[in-house]
Order: structure tokens, then C-alpha cells, then sequence
């Protein structure tokens, strides 16, 4: 099994920007929290991946900080926050947003 070390760089990141409503929001960011790069490193919430979440009427989006140059494993933790979207909200529409900074190809 392939793991990667935890980006300690992430951890010291500011609080996510959460709207929408609260009841929403902390059952999606609970959920998150399941997400991680490995098994003993952090969620990516308390990683500080997690840049945003917006929940609307028709629309969510969820904003991730990928970075660290490992491509793979952002792609990875990105399909794995998708999932949990579509799984505690599955009547909207759902977008994931990246910011990208360190990756060679972008």
C-alpha cells in the first residue's frame, strides 16, 4: 500500500469560509473530517485543505487546497471530498473547486 507523508505545511492555515445553512454545513464538514491522505494523518479539514464550503438552495461548492506537488494524492482526496458532497447532499448540484499551487503540471 502506497501513503504518503502529511503536508505539515497545510496545517497552519486559516479557518475554512463556511455559508449556507449551519445545520448543513456541520453535518458536510463532519463528513469531511472522515477524508484523509492517509490513515494517520489529519482530515483534510483540520489539514487545512478545506478552503471553503458554500451550500445554497440549488448548489454547493466545496473549495480544496491541493498543493505539495503530488498531483496523485490531491486527485485522490479530491474524488474522496466528492464523494462525501454527493453522499450528504444528493439533491444538488455539486462543484469542486481547487486551488493548485506547487503541482508541475499546473
Amino acid at each position: 500500500m502506497r501513503t504518503l507523508a502529511p503536508d505539515r505545511s497545510l496545517q497552519t492555515q486559516e479557518p475554512p469560509r463556511l455559508i449556507g445553512d449551519a445545520a448543513r454545513l456541520d453535518r458536510v464538514m463532519s463528513a469531511l473530517r472522515q477524508v484523509r491522505q492517509q490513515d494517520c494523518a489529519p482530515d483534510i479539514v483540520s489539514g487545512g485543505r478545506v478552503r471553503s464550503l458554500e451550500i445554497g438552495p440549488d448548489e454547493a461548492v466545496l473549495t480544496l487546497r491541493l498543493e505539495g506537488g503530488r498531483c496523485g494524492s490531491a486527485q485522490v482526496l479530491a474524488e474522496l471530498a466528492f464523494d462525501v458532497l454527493r453522499e450528504q447532499l444528493p439533491d444538488l448540484d455539486l462543484y469542486l473547486r481547487h486551488e493548485h499551487s506547487g503541482c508541475p503540471n499546473h
